[in-house]
């Protein structure tokens, strides 16, 4: 699967506030970055997103009298979404298919809502983007919260926590607000199921959603107590030793590599993924001051699937890197259950 940024005529709708963003996509900015710098350098900004009604033609009437033209047929209840493409100024792409009760949340909304929850914290927009020709956005943003975990090494262990709101114009998804830590040596972004905590919340598409959008604050309280509970946690799986053998265990259990219902392409397969994440744990540079605990597991887990994961279809090493990145992001996706797993399996085993 491509990294699938919306490109239009070249131009890349992807904005990142570092100079040496690792993918070479888009624009790097260079300093951290402001709502509205965010939103100009991403290509994001003024698509007005609306719905307009669905009609469908009708062919004209042929009869002795001559042709006369049939009015089209209207959709009730149905609308499709569309936006100005700021790249083509006066184009109007097609996004979706929607119902009555859709309301669009404008990309202004999300860094809105972003600048809202975090007030005078110190945060600053990190990245910014659209995917699949707009139907999807996503813009995060940097807190100055970090975690640190001194390591056995006499270094520290630094782990950055990122806010990342997730918007679709397309009516395929709830507009999602997400906490994502992200360990700052090797930029693995990490989500871990908290017993006790959650890492997100969602907001509708609907009449309600402005309400939802003011309320968000009060939400997030949750995610605050996630960045604790996660601390908590990563502390505990740091405190504990993990030798080669208990880690190629863990990894051929993560990866399922011994399943007798699988194919033996993809035992060999998985087998070989399992490896990489051992190879990862024992001689990773990223991982030296941690090395040898179960928290050092989990980060090579996190490694492989974010740098090293074969990416079908990416032509460039580039385009895998973005597609690691944002499915990385991605609630539900492959990598980001297997994540989840490796952290569970982690704290049972």
């Amino acid at each position: 699967m491509p990294h699938e940024l919306d490109i239009t005529n070249g131009v890349v709708s992807f904005a990142n506030s570092r100079s040496d963003h690792w993918h070479r996509l888009g624009q790097s900015v260079g300093h951290a970055m402001t709502a509205s710098e965010a939103l100009t350098a991403a290509h994001l900004a003024n698509w007005n997103v609306r719905k307009m009604p669905m009609i469908i033609p009708q062919p004209p009437k042929i009869d002795d009298d001559g042709v006369t033209t049939v009015a089209p047929v209207t959709v009730d209840d149905m609308f499709a979404t569309v936006r100005d493409n700021p790249v083509t100024p006066g184009q109007v792409d097609y996004l979706g298919v929607v119902g009555k009760k859709y309301e669009p949340v404008q990309n202004e909304a999300t860094t809105d809502l972003l600048n809202a929850l975090t007030d005078e914290s110190g945060a600053h927009f990190e990245t910014a983007g659209a995917l699949n020709g707009g139907r999807q956005v996503f813009v995060t943003m940097k807190l100055p919260k970090t975690m640190v975990l001194k390591g056995n090494n006499g270094q520290e262990d630094t782990t950055d926590y990122y806010l990342c709101v997730l918007n679709s114009h397309d009516g395929s998804s709830a507009l999602k607000v997400l906490v994502s830590p992200v360990r700052i040596v090797c930029a693995n972004t990490q989500r871990a199921a908290m017993a006790r905590a959650k890492s997100s919340f969602s907001i509708r598409h609907t009449g309600g959603a402005r309400g939802a959008i003011a309320e968000a604050r009060k939400a997030l309280g949750l995610a605050w107590r996630y960045m604790d509970e996660f601390e908590a946690q990563a502390a505990a799986l740091y405190a504990q030793p993990m030798e080669q053998d208990e880690m190629r265990r863990f990894a051929k259990a993560l990866v399922k590599a011994d399943d007798p219902s699988a194919t033996t392409t993809a035992r060999n397969n998985r087998q070989q993924t399992a490896n990489s994440i051992v190879k990862l744990f024992v001689s990773s540079p990223t991982a030296s001051n941690i090395a040898g605990t179960r928290w050092a597991a989990y980060n090579a887990v996190t490694e492989y699937f974010d740098h090293y994961l074969p990416v079908r279809g990416a032509k460039t090493n580039s385009a895998a890197s973005m597609t690691r990145a944002l499915r990385a992001i991605t609630p539900g996706s492959g990598i980001d259950t297997t994540k989840l797993e490796a952290f569970r399996l982690l704290q049972t085993l």
